[in-house]
C-alpha cells in the first residue's frame, strides 16, 4: 500500500456521514449497552434492511454481534451531546439520558430525528469491523435535521441551491417585486445564517483550492502567529472533536506546520504554530479580509465596530453547542 491507517481514515473523513447511537441490552447481565456509530448505511426496501459496522476491539462488540434485537437512532443536529457521551469508553452512558424500554427490553433514546427497531438479520465478518445487518421491524420518525460529521467534525446539512432553483427564486423575484418582503427578512437568525452561507461558501471553495481541508485550515488559523493551545482549547476553537483532531494535527506536524509540546506534572499536550503554518495560511487571513471589506462596502467603520460588538454579545448571550 502506499499509504497508512491515518491517510486512510483522513481520506475517508471526506465522505460526510449521519451520526447513530446504536443500542442493545446483554442477555446474560441485563446490561444496557450503546455505542455512537456512523458507519451505518441501507442495504434493502423488500425486505427492510440496513447495516453497520462494530470494531471488533470494542468492548461491546461480542454483546451486539450476538444480540437478536438492537435499536438504531439517527441524532439530530442538537444531540452533539449524546454522540460524545456513547462514544466513550466505559461507565454508565444512560445516565442522564431519556429513554425508554421497547418489548424487548432494548432501550429507545427519546427525541431523536428517527430511530429503527431492528432484529439482527445477519452478521459478517469485515476484517477489524463486524458487518451488523438488521432488519427493521418498526420505526419512529420527526422532521428534526440530522447529525452529519465530515472531516473531523460535527456538522448540520443544509440543502444547496440548484441552478433550476436560482432560475425560479430570480423569476418569483422579478414577478413579486411589491411583495417580496415577508417576516423572516427582519429575523436576526435568518440574516445570519444567510450572511455566513454567502461568505463562507466561496471562502471554504478558495481554501480547498489551497489545498487545505476545513478542518486544517482552522486549526492553523487558531495558530496564526506561532500561537499555543491546548489541545482541549484547539478542539474548542475549531469545532473539531479531539480524536479526530489528533490525526489532523499529526498530518500538519509531519509537514512542519505546527508542532506539539508536553508539560505539568500530569503531561498536557501543547500545540504550537510554526511560521511555515503561518505563512501557509495568511493569504487565506487576506482574503478573509478583502471578502468582509467587499460585503461591508458602504457601512462606516463605527457601524463595523458596532456590528462585531453585536455578535460577540451574542455570543456571550447564547450557550456553546455541546
Amino acid at each position: 500500500m502506499t499509504f497508512d491507517a491515518r491517510e486512510f481514515r483522513e481520506a475517508l473523513g471526506a465522505f460526510a456521514t449521519g451520526v447513530t447511537v446504536i443500542t442493545t441490552r446483554e442477555g446474560e447481565t441485563d446490561e444496557l449497552i450503546g455505542m455512537t456509530a456512523s458507519s451505518f448505511n441501507s442495504v434493502s426496501i423488500d425486505p427492510p434492511l440496513i447495516l453497520w459496522s462494530v470494531t471488533k476491539d470494542a468492548y461491546s462488540s461480542t454483546v451486539f454481534e450476538t444480540a437478536a434485537f438492537f435499536n438504531v437512532h439517527i441524532l439530530t443536529s442538537s444531540q452533539i451531546h449524546l454522540s460524545n457521551k456513547f462514544a466513550e469508553a466505559g461507565g454508565d452512558k444512560f445516565s442522564s439520558v431519556e429513554y425508554t424500554l421497547d418489548e424487548n427490553g432494548i432501550p429507545k433514546i427519546a427525541n431523536v430525528a428517527v430511530r429503527l427497531d431492528c432484529r439482527q438479520w445477519a452478521v459478517y465478518d469485515g476484517g477489524d469491523h463486524s458487518i451488523i445487518v438488521g432488519e427493521v421491524m418498526s420505526l419512529a420518525r420527526t422532521k428534526a435535521d440530522g447529525l452529519v460529521f465530515s472531516n473531523g467534525s460535527y456538522a448540520s446539512a443544509y440543502p444547496l441551491p440548484t441552478p433550476s432553483d436560482n432560475k425560479a427564486a430570480s423569476k418569483a423575484s422579478n414577478e413579486n417585486q411589491a411583495t417580496r418582503f415577508s417576516p423572516l427578512e427582519d429575523l436576526l437568525l435568518y440574516n445570519l445564517s444567510r450572511s455566513y452561507r454567502q461568505l463562507s461558501v466561496p471562502f471554504h471553495a478558495a481554501v480547498r483550492t489551497s489545498g487545505l481541508s476545513i478542518p486544517e485550515w482552522r486549526v492553523l488559523a487558531s495558530l496564526h502567529g506561532k500561537a499555543t493551545h491546548t489541545l482541549e482549547k484547539l478542539a474548542s476553537q475549531t469545532f473539531i472533536e479531539q480524536f479526530a483532531l489528533v490525526d489532523t494535527l499529526a498530518a500538519l506536524r509531519d509537514n512542519g506546520l505546527c508542532e506539539f509540546t508536553q508539560e505539568g506534572k500530569q503531561p498536557e499536550w501543547l500545540v504550537t504554530g510554526t511560521q511555515s503554518g503561518h505563512e501557509r495560511v495568511q493569504h487565506l487571513f487576506d482574503l478573509g479580509a478583502a471578502m468582509e471589506k467587499e460585503a461591508l462596502a458602504g457601512a462606516g467603520e463605527e457601524s463595523v465596530v458596532e456590528l462585531t460588538q453585536l455578535l460577540r454579545q451574542i455570543t456571550d448571550n447564547t450557550k456553546p453547542v455541546a
